[in-house]
């Protein structure tokens, strides 16, 4: 079996989560085309916009100036960051999963006993990743090429320096993979990397943050002035180092084995309750999303309360960020929710199980810390927002307006996590598909809406739509998707007491 048969085994296996990835990274930049054109369509508004990014500190810091006056350039600069976040995230973890998390699993083990090269693993995990960050640079091209008629030359330069950045990134996450002990180890550290490569601007001077990755789409200068072509074989020569480090790391050490083992901690008693359990097992990534969640939210707080272009005031923005933290908290429940699964198809439920510790109890201590997450999330968005705004206006009711304004999405949150869970009660294999796709699709209904394609009325029955910052919905709608994530939960709960567990 060499590198090219894992890559299709690879693409087999994992076509649809492929196919997602390029979908939303392709619908990223032209969704702000397609925005910002409605905001700003003349210049004296492009103009004002582009005075008060540059004036803003924490924008100019995080994005850089702006290359350009034109559509295409204020787009650019919007989306190049976010691309390299998400082709970057995207690849980092799915480079993770098909190296490190293989080996967790034993899979790696059961390929490596057979006719295959040592080193097959990752050369078609890169592999596979330079194909995705290619078809989505074609996607792009062609949406904003043709779709929007931006230049060739600058989406081409814009494309490529995502997926230039987003290979780099994957190639991070190989070798975190090599040299950490477990998945969760080298998830921490490549997540790490990718954030001290995207925030620089923060802490390191702007001559120097031009060479980190935040840097690259500023030295580019893509739809800008005298763009610059070089700047791409900066992050190709990355990925090219790292990715043969991360050869000559797996030639020598042992499968299973680290560099960086795991750090043993003390040694504390046995949980008494399956809540402790599950507590132990994901109370250190609740604890550490909420304070992450709640010093971004108090930032975003902070500059809004100086921020003032045109129409678009800072309590507008305050508004918006805030709801964008909210989606972000959905994403985070769903995945708590989908923790039963995570333990159950590791084979680590079915040990528990056969002792006295029934279904019920087990997957309830796991619910408890799966719904009250979002909450304390929200809690925190809620409270940084409010507290950042109150701190820099100097208007300290913002404080609980923005909690009940953060606190109102619960029941959104608690609704898609709740279709997790019935999802993992009927159908455990399909539970991952099914909830990422009702948050995709709850996403793409407030585009729909945000664009005037979906209408008022429909947009109040999908999750995201009653917290949106334009509809006032009362408490209707909120009570509403609060006893809809409680018939979920049950019906979840009762068909996993019914179904045989996974093999």
């Amino acid at each position: 079996m060499n590198a090219g048969t894992i890559a299709l085994l690879i693409l087999r296996r994992d076509r649809l989560l492929l196919a997602a990835w390029i979908v939303v990274a392709v619908a990223l930049p032209a969704f702000n085309a397609y925005s910002l054109a409605a905001l700003m369509p003349a210049e004296p508004h492009r103009l004002a916009f582009i005075a008060a990014a540059e004036a803003n500190p924490f924008t100019n810091a995080l994005l850089g100036p702006v290359p350009g006056t034109s559509i295409e350039a204020l787009v650019g600069w919007r989306s190049s960051v976010q691309s390299l976040l998400i082709g970057g995230l995207a690849g980092l973890l799915f480079a993770i999963r098909h190296t490190r998390a293989e080996e967790d699993a034993g899979r790696r083990e059961l390929v490596a006993a057979g006719a295959v090269g040592r080193h097959a693993a990752i050369s078609a995990v890169v592999a596979v990743v330079a194909a995705v960050n290619l078809a989505v640079v074609v996607g792009q091209c062609l949406v904003l090429g043709l779709g929007f008629g931006y230049p060739p030359g600058g989406t081409l330069l814009f494309g490529l320096t995502g997926a230039a950045g987003a290979t780099m990134f994957a190639a991070c996450g190989v070798l975190a993979a090599q040299l950490c002990q477990s998945a969760p180890l080298a998830r921490a550290t490549g997540v790490g990397v990718l954030v001290a490569g995207l925030v620089p601007g923060l802490v390191v001077p702007e001559e120097l943050v031009a060479y980190l990755p935040a840097g690259w789409p500023r030295v580019a200068r893509a739809y800008g002035a005298g763009e610059q072509w070089w700047v791409l074989w900066i992050p190709l020569a990355l990925a090219a180092v790292l990715t043969l480090l991360a050869f000559a790391v797996s030639a020598r050490r042992d499968l299973g084995t680290g560099l960086l083992p795991e750090r043993a901690g003390p040694v504390r008693p046995a949980p008494r309750s399956t809540i402790g359990l599950a507590w132990r097992l994901y109370g250190g990534q609740v604890v550490s999303w909420t304070i992450s969640l709640g010093v971004a939210s108090a930032g975003v707080g902070w500059v809004s309360a100086s921020f003032e272009v045109g129409t678009l005031t800072g309590d507008t923005l305050l508004e918006v960020f805030t709801y964008v933290f909210c989606l972000v908290v959905a994403c985070l429940a769903v995945t708590g929710a989908l923790r039963p699964y995570g333990e159950e198809s590791r084979g680590r439920a079915s040990p528990l199980l056969a002792t006295s510790t029934g279904r019920t109890r087990w997957l309830s201590g796991h619910l408890v810390l799966g719904l009250a997450a979002p909450a304390a999330m929200l809690l925190a968005v809620g409270a940084g927002t409010g507290a950042g705004h109150a701190l820099a206006g100097g208007r300290p009711e913002a404080v609980p307006v923005q909690i009940g304004a953060a606190l109102l999405f619960t029941p959104a949150a608690w609704a898609v996590a709740g279709v997790a869970i019935a999802a993992y009660g009927l159908r455990p294999r399909a539970a991952v598909p099914v909830a990422w796709a009702v948050v995709v699709l709850s996403a793409v209904c407030v585009a729909m809406w945000e664009a005037g394609v979906l209408g008022g009325t429909a947009f109040l029955f999908t999750p995201f739509g009653y917290a949106h910052p334009s509809i006032s919905p009362g408490f209707a709608a909120p009570a509403g998707f609060a006893l809809a994530a409680a018939a979920l939960v049950t019906v979840g709960g009762a068909a996993f007491h019914r179904r045989d567990l996974l093999a």
